[in-house]
């Protein structure tokens, strides 16, 4: 089945921006807790601000006037879309911020509050997409599959920045990268099940995303992890990138007959 990539410039705003989210809580907390180095945080928090950047621009190229993108934050009493443009923004602020050496001195400070701005961004950005218009997404699928998607590949891209900027695997952000791509698998497969009737899926590109994106990452880092030697997580999160990104393609593709944003 042929699907239609006309939202390509969201799923590449929501994946990359959920990843982001997901690594800069998982270095914030872990670096409070010194299961990650000096060396891993200040890689981490520049990777972050790139990613971000990356998927703003991205998700700009979806408006019919970019420049005019401004406008609409005049919504923000009203529009999800407008809390969420703020959120990211604010998110994208703080980690910039935070990337500063000069700044270490209000580091903590900063990491909470750029913690507290992505997480509220994800809610806003599951808001959008809670529409009755479409029933397949009037539910809990797209908060739980945003937030999976920061609780996967955001703890996995920290553990690999660690391996490449310290030497040594952080076992606890590979085992909740692991544990949260099996519970991914999960909604992902029961999603058309309950969701059936209201939705045109592709199940043999649903089958790829859950096989390459969810089950073989996920059994590759219980490896990984029960692993006394080097670590590689280098496949693992390509993967994980790989299978995040169809992910997000079927979310659109499987629901819209026409674009979600008319120009």
């Amino acid at each position: 089945m042929m699907m239609d990539f006309s939202e390509l410039p969201l799923v590449i705003f929501t994946t990359l921006s959920q990843m982001a989210v997901g690594a800069y809580v998982t270095m914030y907390l872990l670096g409070r807790s010194n299961h990650i180095g000096e060396k891993t945080i200040s890689l981490t928090s520049k990777i972050v601000v790139v990613l971000m950047a990356l998927a703003m621009a991205g998700a700009s190229t979806h408006l019919g006037d970019p420049l005019g993108g401004p406008r609409a934050l005049l919504g923000l009493t009203h529009s999800w879309l407008s809390r969420e443009i703020f959120l990211m923004g604010s998110f994208l602020g703080l980690a910039f911020l935070y990337a500063l050496p000069q700044l270490q001195k209000v580091r903590r400070c900063l990491g909470f509050c750029g913690s507290v701005a992505g997480i509220l961004g994800i809610i806003a950005t599951a808001m959008v997409y809670t529409l009755p218009a479409r029933p397949a997404w009037n539910t809990a699928y797209p908060m739980m599959f945003f937030f999976l998607t920061a609780l996967a590949a955001g703890p996995l891209l920290t553990a690999f920045i660690a391996v490449k900027a310290e030497g040594h695997v952080c076992k606890p952000a590979l085992q909740m990268a692991e544990l949260l791509l099996l519970l991914e698998l999960l909604v992902t497969v029961f999603y058309p099940i309950t969701q059936g009737a209201n939705l045109n899926m592709p199940l043999g590109w649903l089958a790829v995303r859950c096989a390459v994106g969810q089950l073989i990452p996920a059994v590759m880092l219980h490896r990984q992890a029960a692993a006394a030697g080097e670590h590689n997580l280098l496949l693992p999160l390509l993967l994980v990138i790989v299978g995040e990104l169809l992910g997000h393609q079927l979310f659109y593709a499987s629901v819209l007959p026409y674009p979600l944003f008319p120009q």
